[in-house]
């Protein structure tokens, strides 16, 4: 069995790498707000995890929202 902390480190390392990957693939304005995206999800996924507080979808939005507003407004001024 893998320890939990292992499973988090783990966890975080395939949500990194989504949004290195996306900084690679995609215009920054885009990658922006899939960073925002996906650390809202894996910071929810955590505390689910932990069973630190209660995961909320508007707690993985009110997360993701700043990363997606800064992208639009990125993408918009380019």
């Amino acid at each position: 069995m893998i320890p939990k902390d292992k499973l988090q480190h783990l966890a975080m390392g395939v949500g990194t790498t989504a949004v290195l990957a996306a900084i690679h693939y995609f215009p920054v304005g885009w990658a922006v707000a899939i960073g925002g995206i996906v650390f809202g999800l894996f910071y929810e996924y955590q505390q689910w995890y932990r069973k630190e507080g209660q995961p909320d979808v508007w707690d993985a939005i009110a997360t993701a929202l700043p990363g997606i507003i800064v992208g639009l407004t990125l993408e918009l001024m380019t």
